[in-house]
């Protein structure tokens, strides 16, 4: 009876988690006893490990594959709207992850056959057959939906495989589910079917068990539902259905052969680095797994589970095969490891990973030290039970708690204190009793937020008494997005502090405060009442975009996203949260890199200790350290120019390479990827649709809010003016830039585009055919002085280009100006090689080869006066130094007679000592524009 009440305490506590599991319960689990006579530990270096899956998200494994793998075509678009404004084209960008789909047509050669069915051979160098790719990232899809771009499982359709589970009534159903897709990925083949001998009652079940002790599944397949119309309806859950099939299908052929090339890396240096163990089922489930379950008993029961399966399959069941048995007491060993055995295991993996994060904690100034333990939105229930632990009656009236999240996050921040690590009011004046009592209760920061958690916030921000704070439902939960919105519901959390309230009424309700004026006061308001909160830190509002519109009910409020910096001890981490009609998201702008010297020694410490990892946890924990590391010097881009060379390598033998290098979350990441491969591969041969490294690159850029002007602009602009085929290979995106008003692209874009093409192109030829490219851009033709006719543009060129293509570059780089530039505007051509003389003649030391291909590209008789004055002033020329510079190259220039050479001297000499009346600072062929870069 006490071990009934165990169980059934057990099962009701499944349904209330949905997060993750902490390094502290990790560490727990590894030293549980298990099995009937408690004598068994989980295997270390096993799959059950819930390491491994902790690692995965760490790394970004399973957010890079499902985000951005090969396999899936995103689905996105951007198009140009037809509203029509004084300001830059207005864009309407979508991305709904909910319909993604898998590629069916891989960029594969024909390489045989197999009872009939066609044989691929991919880039990777391994065999697939036609349907297990397209199959196992149609699993990914399902089981991971990802709505709002964070790696999530929660469901956002009436068709859900998190749904299934959680649905369950009797909660260990779901945990055998798990358990025996588990095995399946093992090669373990469990005996479960889908059952549809009943119309309408179809269920998941195990075949008929000769066993008192192992319990039979049985797990309904069709669930109610809220339809949009708002009736209620039985829904058949197809997704679960496909994705039992999938894993049965492991066990037997064509598929069985297929995990042989998607199996565990042997070896770090290599087979890891190929990521082949990404298209893994094992992969996929390991992670869909650490995603679920976040209890410690939860987990403990789990692996009871497969203990049972495994024991049951072994001894009981009367299908099991010599050859399955076999395979059954490996899959025991591997997962499960003898008390006595697992003591002579020289094993400190959680420990490691344990210490490394305390210490970064510690280190750090926020709760949230990189966008991985960022709690993301969870499924909550629109009537949430008093007792945490009782089951949720009206799950199909669960939403999706976008905006309550969001402020979670942000109050976490604003009540977090870097010197003891935890959460508190203490520094908030005012707070209701409510929040006081939420973060007494939450005062530690958690890696991940449970559904107990999401629930006791959802407690405090819902049905609040101000009739102006807008919901969703009738019932007043669902918060809707909006500023004004948003700074209601903080009225109502400073319920006892009457000077914010005041302040925030006033405001708000002041009735000659409408249109542009409204818009300014709200953000201003907003930023005040922030740095009132912000009783830890010192904080600062970075520049924001918001606009007063409609929403979904059309209610106006205001809606865009801002970044708040906070900053103490020297530090300063930067937060993000994202205002919009549709949803709300609180992200991290970058991931904490000020490390401490202690934090950088354990990651050399852990990197040394793992460095010859003969298997596959240890490979994980080192690749892990690496990366971690890699990003210790944060004034580095995440990956430079060396690595995305060899990474580009990896590339052609493996799609999943791109994967391993961390999170691809930052928009600076996702442009240096997205800019080296437009420039280097892209650039120089016509690629297929069906290119594998394509595919991510489009998925890359998909995942950017292309609406927004700078962002479109970062990811945009190398991709699509130094590459003439933008359109074929991203034809879901309706931008042109040579179409572009020039209030979107100006000088300064330009610039900085050189810049990176300079930095990213690894090889002359790429960066011919790029600069050509740029060259003959609508705004290289309209205001080539103004681009070119600059200090800015003559240090581009003359040194970074120079610098890192040596000096045969430049007279390459002129010829293709010249060649561009003179057909429209020759004078523009020869000004603006005559400053960039001036500037080269003033260095010291100079460079005679700089000075030999300018000096050869100049007609001295067609300087104006006017822009020889103008030349002699700025800074960075000195005219008699050029003097001297020319008499002492006097040989090196005169190659062909001295008219010529006479007349350069002619202009340095005749420039009056100074300027003449009415002249100007101003250069005579530029015109005032916008969002110059600085000279330097």
């Amino acid at each position: 009876m006490k071990n009934s009440m165990i169980i059934l305490k057990l099962s009701l506590m499944i349904y209330v988690v949905c997060a993750r599991l902490e390094m502290s319960d990790i560490e727990s689990i590894e030293k549980t006893l298990l099995g009937v006579g408690k004598d068994l530990l989980i295997n270390p270096n096993g799959p059950l490990n819930p390491l491994r899956g902790y690692i995965f998200h760490k790394s970004g494994y399973m957010y890079n594959k499902r985000l951005y793998s090969s396999g899936i075509d995103t689905d996105y678009s951007l198009k140009k709207s037809d509203v029509s404004t004084e300001g830059p084209h207005q864009y309407i960008y979508t991305r709904n992850p909910e319909n993604d789909k898998p590629y069916m047509d891989y960029n594969y050669s024909y390489t045989g056959s197999f009872e009939n069915k066609k044989i691929y051979e991919d880039v990777d160098g391994y065999r697939f057959h036609t349907d297990y790719l397209a199959e196992f990232h149609q699993q990914m899809i399902y089981m991971f939906p990802c709505e709002n771009r964070a790696l999530s499982i929660e469901p956002c359709r009436n068709d859900s495989f998190t749904r299934v589970l959680r649905a369950c009534r009797n909660k260990k159903d779901g945990l055998y589910l798990l358990a025996a897709l588990f095995l399946l990925s093992e090669g373990v083949d469990v005996p479960i079917e889908i059952e549809k001998s009943v119309q309408e009652e179809e269920k998941i079940v195990l075949k008929q068990i000769y066993s008192d002790f192992c319990p039979i599944i049985g797990i309904p397949l069709r669930l109610e539902s809220i339809m949009q119309c708002g009736r209620r309806q039985m829904v058949y859950q197809k997704t679960t259905e496909d994705i039992v099939l999938f894993f049965k299908k492991l066990c037997a052929e064509p598929f069985l052969s297929d995990l042989e090339n998607c199996r565990e890396p042997a070896d770090i240096t290599e087979e890891f680095r190929l990521g082949h163990f990404l298209d893994s089922p094992k992969f996929l489930i390991q992670s869909y797994i650490f995603e679920y379950i976040d209890d410690i008993y939860q987990y403990e029961l789990f692996a009871e589970c497969i203990l049972k399966l495994l024991n049951y399959l072994l001894e009981d069941y009367p299908g099991t095969s010599n050859a399955q048995k076999e395979l059954i007491k490996k899959a025991i060993d591997c997962c499960f490891v003898k008390h006595e055995v697992y003591e002579s295991i020289v094993n400190n993996y959680a420990a490691d990973i344990y210490s490394l994060k305390s210490k970064i904690d510690n280190a750090a100034i926020l709760p949230f030290t990189c966008p991985e333990v960022v709690p993301s939105y969870a499924r909550v229930p629109e009537n949430i039970p008093e007792n945490s632990e009782d089951l949720v009656q009206d799950e199909p009236l669960q939403y999706s708690d976008h905006v309550e999240t969001m402020l979670l996050n942000l109050f976490t921040c604003l009540t977090y204190n870097p010197e003891t690590n935890l959460c508190s009011t203490e520094n908030m004046p005012g707070a209701s009793t409510a929040v006081r009592e939420f973060f007494n209760k939450y005062s530690v920061p958690t890696e991940s937020a449970s559904q107990t958690k999401h629930r006791d916030w959802c407690r405090v921000v819902s049905r609040l008494n101000n009739p102006k704070i807008r919901y969703v439902r009738e019932g007043r939960t669902e918060l809707c997005g909006g500023l004004e919105n948003i700074l209601y519901v903080i009225y109502e959390l400073l319920s006892e502090n009457v000077d914010i309230r005041d302040i925030i009424e006033n405001i708000i309700n002041l009735s000659y405060n409408t249109g542009a004026e409204r818009l300014e006061s709200i953000k201003e308001l907003f930023f005040n009442v922030l740095n009132y909160l912000a009783g830890n830190h010192q904080i600062e509002i970075m520049p924001s975009t918001f606009v007063y519109i409609r929403n979904d009910k059309q209610l106006f409020d205001i809606f865009g996203s801002i970044i708040i910096a906070f900053k103490d001890n020297n530090k300063k981490e930067s937060i993000r949260l994202d205002i919009l009609p549709k949803y709300s998201r609180f992200s991290l702008v970058s991931e904490f890199r000020d490390f401490s010297e202690e934090v950088e020694s354990k990651l050399i410490q852990i990197k040394e200790e793992y460095y010859s990892a003969d298997n596959y946890t240890e490979q994980l924990i080192w690749n892990y350290a690496n990366e971690t590391l890699r990003c210790f010097d944060e004034t580095s881009p995440k990956l430079d120019s060396e690595s995305l060379d060899w990474l580009i390598m990896e590339t052609l033998y493996s799609s999943n390479s791109m994967l391993l290098f961390g999170h691809i979350n930052s928009l600076e990441y996702k442009a240096r990827i997205a800019n080296f491969f437009s420039i280097n591969i892209s650039n120089i041969k016509r690629l297929r649709q069906t290119d594998q490294f394509l595919r991510i690159i489009r998925n890359i850029i998909g995942s950017v809010f292309l609406d927004r002007q700078n962002d479109r602009m970062e990811i945009l602009l190398a991709s699509f003016i130094s590459n003439s085929r933008h359109s074929e290979y991203y034809p879901k995106i309706d931008y042109e830039p040579k179409t572009a008003d020039i209030l979107e692209i100006d000088a300064g874009d330009i610039w900085n585009l050189l810049s990176d093409i300079i930095y990213t192109c690894n090889s002359n030829e790429i960066f011919r055919e790029s600069f050509r490219n740029i060259l003959k851009h609508p705004i290289c033709q309209s205001d080539t002085v103004e681009i070119f006719g600059i200090y800015t543009s003559f240090d581009i060129i003359c040194h970074e280009l120079v610098e890192k293509h040596k000096s045969d570059i430049l007279q390459i780089t002129l010829r293709e100006m010249e060649e561009n530039i003179t057909p429209y505007n020759k004078e523009g051509f020869n000004n603006i090689m005559f400053l960039w003389l001036a500037h080269a003649c003033a260095e010291s030391p100079y460079t005679p080869d700089t000075i030999k291909n300018l000096y050869m590209r100049i007609d001295p008789e067609e300087i104006a006066d006017n822009y020889r004055e103008w030349v002699a002033i700025q800074e960075k020329t000195d005219f008699t130094r050029a003097l001297a510079v020319l008499e002492t190259e006097k040989n090196l220039l005169c190659t062909v007679g001295t008219a010529r050479y006479d007349e350069f001297i002619r202009l340095f000499k005749g420039r009056s000592s100074s300027a003449p009346s009415g002249s100007s600072s101003t250069n005579p062929k530029i015109t005032s524009r916008k969002r110059k870069r600085p000279s330097k």
